[in-house]
């Protein structure tokens, strides 16, 4: 399995304001980051993945967030790559690593967010 990358120029919004948004603004920010998926990486669909995967989600923003708010801000990114059927669903038996990273930027107009999807490693077994 190759790596895929995705590239975005949103910065995703982290989950202390998904909790407290409408369902309709989140169904706009969601639609706002799916189409900015298809624009910047135009052969999205041909990546399609049935097996479980390693995900490796980087923000890119002028500030730095807490970390549990940094990788609550991939909810509506995998809620995308589910709908645009990149994956076949955002749960552990598919996602089975998920890695967050965060670069600080200079400028507001570098933030954004890169995916990287691949093959899970291979952890050896801890025996006891």
């Amino acid at each position: 399995m190759n790596i895929f990358l995705i590239t975005g120029n949103l910065l995703p919004t982290g989950i202390n304001s998904l909790l407290r948004m409408h369902w309709a603004v989140r169904r706009k920010k969601q639609a706002e980051i799916m189409e900015n998926i298809q624009e910047l990486n135009p052969h999205y669909s041909s990546y399609v993945y049935t097996d479980p995967v390693r995900v490796e989600y980087t923000r890119k923003s002028i500030k730095y967030m807490d970390w549990d708010n940094a990788a609550g801000s991939f909810k509506l990114l995998g809620d995308s790559l589910v709908d645009l059927e990149i994956l076949p669903d955002d749960n552990p038996l598919i996602i089975q690593e998920f890695v967050v990273k965060q670069n600080k930027v200079a400028k507001r107009v570098e933030q954004g967010f890169e995916i990287k999807i691949c093959a899970p490693h291979s952890l050896p077994e801890l025996r006891v």
